[in-house]
């Protein structure tokens, strides 16, 4: 049986959400292998620089979980608090100047000598496509990567990496109400250019799960896929081609949720339908 199109966000694990104990990361993790999700997301600033060390914890209290898991890096966001920011100004740096030791670093917060995948956080202007080809080329020579990916790049600068790099994934911003990718073409670029799509904040950020003027529509067509509405709206992004749903939940029955969710696609009259109440006017 093939895993299901999911991959499970380390986002909300610490200090930006629930807080979990090492033990509790590794139960959760221990989980999501148990249902078949055995690729982690995970980024350096996530919990203010803190939750890839958790990770690292978690992986440490239960040594046979590092083996069975795929781990997503991502790099190039600078906070206003993140250390050598002496401005103090959010911005991106993709330079290897930058990605060299940020890489090195969650390296040693994992206690781990590679990852599965790095990627580029956010699209810098001022980026150095060969230069970082260059730097990638050399990790992945040392055998600390399997392969490269993006997130949250436009469609133009997906493109101007991808010539100097082959991109293997892309991380874009994707649920039935904010589905600004599906229309400003980030997602069939993705595609086009043979990378997998993975799809965060399906629930758009549980904006849809509160709304109570689209509710009822929302609960009346998951009525109709026997389906709550979470589930709905996970499989509506799972429906896409090529597109894996970043979840973020830190709750193992959730998880086992969203497995069921996304083990078939929508038909297309009803993923249509769900797009148009979620976007609150008609579809392009």
């Amino acid at each position: 049986m093939s895993p299901p199109p999911l991959i499970l966000g380390s986002m909300r694990f610490g200090e930006w959400g629930a807080r979990l104990a090492p033990a509790e990361v590794a139960r959760l993790l221990a989980a999501a292998l148990e249902l078949g999700i055995d690729t982690l997301d995970l980024a350096d600033i996530y919990g203010g620089h803190t939750t890839t060390a958790l990770i690292g914890a978690a992986l440490a209290h239960d040594p046979g979980l590092r083996p069975r898991l795929h781990l997503i890096a991502k790099l190039g966001i600078v906070l206003p608090t993140s250390p050598g920011n002496p401005r103090g100004v959010q911005h991106y740096d993709l330079s290897p100047a930058h990605l060299a030791p940020a890489f090195e670093q969650t390296l040693r917060d994992l206690g781990s000598d590679s990852v599965g995948t790095l990627m580029l956080h956010r699209f810098d202007p001022r980026l150095a496509p060969a230069a970082l080809a260059d730097w990638v080329t050399k990790e992945r020579g040392r055998g600390r990567l399997q392969a490269f990916g993006v997130s949250n790049f436009p469609a133009p600068a997906l493109t101007l990496v991808h010539a100097h790099l082959p991109v293997a994934a892309h991380q874009i911003e994707l649920s039935a109400a904010a589905s600004a990718a599906l229309e400003d073409g980030s997602h069939a670029a993705s595609r086009a250019l043979g990378a997998e799509v993975q799809a965060w904040s399906p629930l758009d950020g549980g904006a849809l799960l509160a709304d109570e003027a689209r509710g009822p529509a929302l609960d009346a067509l998951a009525a109709e896929a026997g389906l709550d509405r979470a589930s709905l709206l996970l499989r509506w992004v799972a429906s896409l081609p090529g597109t894996r749903v970043v979840l973020g939940s830190t709750r193992p029955e959730r998880l086992a949720a969203a497995v069921r969710a996304v083990e078939r696609p929508l038909p297309a009259d009803l993923w249509y339908a769900v797009w148009q109440v979620a976007r609150g006017r008609p579809v392009p």
